[in-house]
């Protein structure tokens, strides 16, 4: 976040704004003060981010690579759905590397970059849509109560959805077009797949709510707004392809693009009024008093 501000406040030609973009003797106090804030906000987090990934990357492999791990945590319908979790994180991992820890690289560009992102895209593309197929099997077959399913059931979608992010950014970014076609493609399959589990899942948990008409359990609750991230990612993807189609086709996307990031973005804020209601109570008595509970980053 504090790489799109400056992206968007501080003058710059095409491209990703970067540190030589940054003219010290034209800023106030005040501006100053906050840029220097935002660099070390950036510096920060992104050395969190890449030195937790090496950490977690390494567990995971870890863990794969024991007996039948991997088999046996998916056979359980109740939990398998967070095994989607680093998907998400790893498909963020290209977008930091572009934007906030690309930006202290004097005249960083994204072009070398374009191979090496796609082909972690690839790497993800791939187990996505196995372990998606495997997680489905799983409910399938087992006698699972769908009765008490709930919004973290999304968590596939989710990911579904950053690592559509990451593809669409290579296909809007990249210079060459075969790096940008493929990335294109893989995006839109990504999209089209996550878009029908949104659906299904969605309309899915609307029918137990109206058939059920009782809230989950209160460390659950806060799930409910996973489908804001959901929207803007998914609305942001679409806009990038539009991006896409104008450098490659010279398809005009104004006029598009206009509609699909307001209509994200109403759809978020609609959500978000929408989940506020409905929580109301739990949010006004309980929630500054529960303990803790992962789905809570659901509101963050």
């Amino acid at each position: 976040m504090a790489f799109n501000y400056l992206q968007m406040v501080l003058p710059h030609e095409g491209g990703l704004v970067n540190i030589i973009n940054i003219e010290w003797g034209e800023y106030s106090l005040a501006q100053t003060s906050l840029y220097l804030f935002l660099f070390v906000v950036m510096g920060i987090f992104s050395a969190m981010h890449f030195v937790g990934t090496v950490f977690l990357v390494f567990g995971f492999i870890k863990w794969l690579i024991r007996k039948n791990q991997l088999q046996s945590f998916l056979q359980d319908p109740k939990t398998n759905i967070t095994i989607f979790i680093p998907f998400a994180s790893l498909s963020m991992s290209t977008n930091v590397l572009w934007g906030p820890s690309g930006f202290f690289v004097p005249n960083f560009s994204v072009q070398p970059w374009m191979l090496p992102s796609l082909i972690l895209f690839v790497f993800l593309w791939f187990p996505l849509l196995i372990l998606e197929y495997k997680v489905a099997k799983v409910l399938m077959a087992k006698s699972t109560n769908l009765k008490q399913l709930n919004f973290v059931w999304l968590l596939d979608v989710f990911a579904f959805g950053l690592v559509s992010l990451t593809g669409t950014g290579i296909a809007s970014m990249a210079d060459n077009s075969n790096i940008a076609t493929i990335a294109a493609i893989g995006s839109v399959i990504l999209m089209v797949v996550g878009l029908a589990l949104l659906v299904a899942k969605l309309g899915y948990l609307f029918y137990l709510h109206v058939k059920v008409p009782k809230l989950p359990n209160k460390p659950i609750m806060p799930a409910y707004f996973l489908v804001v991230p959901i929207t803007c990612l998914f609305g942001i993807s679409f806009y990038r392809l539009l991006l896409f189609m104008e450098g490659t086709y010279g398809f005009n996307a104004s006029g598009a693009a206009l509609v699909l990031i307001n209509a994200s973005y109403i759809l978020a804020i609609s959500w978000v009024l929408y989940v506020i209601y409905i929580l109301f109570d739990y949010l006004r008595k309980d929630f500054i008093k529960a303990d803790y509970s992962p789905t809570q980053w659901g509101i963050v």
